[in-house]
């Protein structure tokens, strides 16, 4: 239907907990297959059929989806492959389709640019065939009607609380659905020339009234920006032919009919007017949405160097920051040896290295250390003189409530801990240069992070990352 927009992130809609949930945007590299796109998650059905869509909205040239789990599954009319696919729709429960979902693999070619991935569902309409481009249903009815009458009888239905419409078709997009998913030929559609021949337009829906063609003739005329599919010769009022059909002959383009009752045709009855599916008001009807970057790969990488050998192994998510927006490049515990290498999609680009970590190894061997220290404090919120703590990083794991000095209350706090009576959650997190000039008088002073920005800019980057456990001060799980 009309030009759709390009979203960021779309939330999914939540009604009687039945709702879909959608993952965060992801950077895809040019030219790459099986790029994992899952995250999608459907829940709050039970055991009943669902019908489930995925579309992909506006597309760079190339880019196109694979499901590759699909056990349960069955295809909607007109789809017959998994594979390299821009739209499809298919049925199964709830179980099945979650399978599905998180078996999605991207496929890109040389083209940049962004992708919208759409996914529906709904319980599954009998003789109703959702497009997921647009967000819209289509009912395909046999029994033939003139013009008028398609038009009265599509405006009489109603489906999931929308009010139909005589089928309009401003797409190839939509055409390509059309064709896929109706058998019957010779199909009327909202669009005429009564008014005035030659001046083509739009009879019904959201677009009632748009003029797309200006002359007769296959390509006489034809307005800019608008959908045009005749037939060649086409149209050519013939007989004082004033109303459209597509599938001409079995075929995929329009041609002009009379309206009278010696031409009585199938046709269509299409249900919403938005452009977008993100905002279908459609009843019973859920749908979530995210967009990714397809980019370049320049061929630079990232190294993230932690040191090796310690017990505690840090998950890793690296983010690339678009207009302030985080999109998710790649995530990873990081393994023992200490070295995590990812590519970065973007030159001239700001990404953010986001690190979290389950806290461990705060045990009553630090409580000694804390408490042995503790005693040689000879005033309150005196810095004590590092007899028991003699190595210089065990004073910022050991400033427990970050006040900037280590006493009786740091202890304390330990020794809680230790006993499950109250967490220690937090992790300080520094760059490896940074870290490495904490001693006993200044680790107050230097200040850790949440997260590490990475400007990229022409040659690969490498990042190295200490960190300490608060409490964990004879840093048994923290960088040395």
């Amino acid at each position: 239907m009309r030009k759709l927009l390009t979203i960021l992130l779309l939330f999914p809609l939540l009604v009687l907990g039945q709702s879909i949930t959608a993952p965060p945007g992801r950077t895809y590299q040019v030219s790459v297959s099986g790029q994992d796109a899952s995250g999608f998650v459907i829940s709050g059905f039970g055991s009943e059929t669902l019908l489930t869509s995925i579309g992909f909205v506006n597309p760079p040239a190339g880019v196109t989806f694979s499901v590759t789990t699909t056990t349960g599954l069955s295809f909607a009319t007109g789809y017959n492959s998994w594979t390299n696919q821009t739209r499809l729709s298919f049925t199964g429960t709830q179980a099945n389709v979650n399978n599905a979902l998180a078996s999605l693999k991207v496929n890109t070619g040389v083209t940049t640019g962004n992708v919208q991935i759409s996914i529906s569902t709904t319980v599954n309409p009998t003789g109703y065939f959702y497009n997921p481009i647009n967000g819209h249903f289509y009912r395909p009815i046999s029994t033939p009607a003139t013009y008028d009458n398609s038009k009265a009888l599509s405006a009489g239905q109603t489906f999931k609380g929308q009010t139909g419409y005589l089928v309009t078709i401003t797409s190839a997009n939509e055409e390509s659905f059309i064709i896929t998913n109706v058998p019957q030929s010779n199909i009327w559609f909202a669009l005429t020339d009564r008014i005035q021949e030659g001046f083509w337009r739009i009879d019904a829906g959201p677009e009632n009234g748009t003029l797309i063609k200006t002359q007769n003739g296959q390509t006489a005329g034809n307005v800019v920006g608008q959908y045009n599919n005749w037939c060649g010769g086409e149209p050519n009022n013939a007989g004082d032919e004033d109303f459209a059909v597509t599938k001409w002959g079995g075929g995929s383009c329009w041609n002009d009919l009379p309206g009278n009752a010696s031409w009585s045709n199938p046709y269509i009855v299409e249900f919403g007017t938005w452009s977008n599916p993100a905002d279908a008001t459609f009843t019973g009807f859920y749908t979530a949405n995210t967009t990714n970057v397809v980019a370049i790969t320049n061929n630079l990488t990232g190294t993230v160097t932690i040191p090796a050998g310690l017990t505690s192994r840090p998950l890793l998510t690296l983010y690339r920051v678009v207009n302030g927006v985080d999109q998710l490049v790649d995530y990873k515990t990081v393994a023992t040896n200490g070295t995590y290498t990812f590519t970065l999609p973007n030159q001239n680009s700001t990404y953010k290295l986001v690190p979290s970590l389950t806290v461990q190894g705060i045990t009553s061997t630090d409580f000694n250390l804390a408490w042995g220290e503790a005693q040689n404090i000879s005033t309150p919120n005196n810095l004590a003189p590092g007899l028991v703590m003699t190595g210089t990083k065990q004073w910022a794991a050991a400033d427990v409530n970050r006040n900037g000095i280590f006493d009786l209350g740091d202890a304390a706090l330990i020794s809680f801990h230790t006993n499950g009576w109250k967490a220690i959650n937090n992790v300080l997190w520094f760059t490896a240069a940074n870290y490495d000039l904490i001693t006993r008088t200044n680790f107050a002073t230097i200040t850790p992070v949440t997260s590490f920005i990475l400007n990229v800019v022409t040659s690969d980057i490498t990042q190295n990352i200490k960190y300490c456990i608060l409490g964990d001060i004879n840093l048994s799980h923290s960088s040395n």
